[in-house]
């Protein structure tokens, strides 16, 4: 009877085994580019490319969508090349971690970037100015309040608007910059365009509560590019948000929608210009889960972070000279795999070796 009962039902089973074969592998035919894609350049430039290829105003190049970095010689020819020295990067920190977060980044990075990068902090340090860094102590508080973070912003745009720079990017003091992958990427906007270029820690615009007049409110929505794994703006834009953004002008706007100082960016840029942010998946904070980035795809992204999640390190999973133990956030092996790619010598992790590795 039972032998009966399978030799009845075994063609349907066979049959439902392959259809679950051919559904799997449909799906994983469509999908699985896209996801690599996600963090790939060439699909990212072709983006980036499609949105500032024949647009006719800045607000239209400044549309929602992917930003990457170009890799052919004949993007944007009728321009002058852009340079390192033409970018001005900001590092926020503060006092209490400028013998971790800041040590490693001004041994690893920001080394290689020392003349055009400009470091906000709340507190003097005898020992940066002696090595030649560009350090700017601002009178703002230590903690990690709306008005301590719009503060040190409001100083990092000012500071970039006193400059001969022709573009801004702000990272923090937990963030891996490659500066090649940088100039890459910002080498494929159009220089005289309004560019807002960084990546969402939401899936969706925030919603704020302006403050008006007369002590009432209106609710309002806007996209913001996470000051946790960096962003851009182009001079051309910087100028145009200087009736929000000068002087003490920042902090109250940022009073105003009661959001800290990456808020306050993505809400001059979207509700005071009407112009929208470069979504770019090369840019990453310790908010997303960065296991899933691979090793391969490491020298092509802008920034990389790391930091505590549910009580585990949240940082990219690479191999390298250096084991979890000695090297938590993983800086040292991402500028390793950086340097080896451009066939320099590791003298850093010589000598950080030989010196022994902080804690971060």
């Amino acid at each position: 009877m039972f032998k009966k009962f399978i030799c009845r039902r075994l063609p349907l089973l066979i049959f439902t085994f392959f259809i679950i074969l051919y559904v799997d592998f449909q799906l994983r035919t469509i999908w699985l580019p896209k996801l690599s894609a996600a963090h790939h350049p060439s699909h990212v430039q072709r983006s980036v490319r499609r949105k500032t290829r024949g647009a006719q105003n800045p607000a239209n190049i400044s549309s929602s969508g992917s930003g990457g970095p170009a890799t052919s010689k004949d993007v944007y020819d009728s321009q002058v090349k852009m340079k390192l020295d033409d970018i001005f990067i900001a590092v926020k920190t503060t006092g209490r971690f400028h013998r971790t977060r800041l040590k490693l980044l001004l041994e690893t990075w920001i080394s290689r970037t020392k003349a055009h990068t400009f470091i906000f902090t709340d507190v003097e340090d005898v020992e940066l100015p002696s090595v030649g860094h560009n350090v700017v102590v601002t009178s703002c508080q230590s903690d990690h309040s709306q008005q301590a973070l719009s503060c040190k912003m409001s100083a990092e745009y000012d500071h970039f608007m006193a400059s001969d720079k022709r573009w801004f990017c702000h990272v923090d003091d937990d963030n891996y910059l490659n500066p090649e992958a940088l100039l890459l990427l910002l080498s494929t906007f159009p220089q005289d365009s309004d560019i807002y270029v960084g990546k969402a820690s939401l899936d969706k615009p925030i919603t704020a509560h302006e403050l008006l007049d007369g002590n009432e409110t209106r609710e309002v929505q806007f996209w913001f590019a996470t000051g946790g794994a960096g962003f851009c703006l182009s001079r051309p834009l910087a100028e145009k948000m200087a009736p929000w953004a000068s002087s003490s002008r920042f902090e109250q706007t940022s009073a105003k929608i009661r959001l800290p100082d990456d808020c306050t960016v993505g809400f001059i840029v979207e509700r005071r210009l009407g112009l929208f942010m470069v979504h770019c998946p090369l840019f990453h904070s310790h908010l997303e889960n960065l296991l899933l980035i691979s090793q391969k795809s490491i020298p092509h992204q802008v920034t990389l972070s790391y930091g505590m999640f549910e009580n585990k390190m949240n940082s990219i999973e690479v191999k390298g000279s250096f084991s979890k133990e000695e090297d938590p956030s993983r800086v040292l092996v991402e500028i390793g795999l950086l340097l080896a790619e451009e066939g320099e010598e590791e003298s850093v992790f010589v000598e950080r070796e030989r010196r022994g590795t902080p804690k971060v």
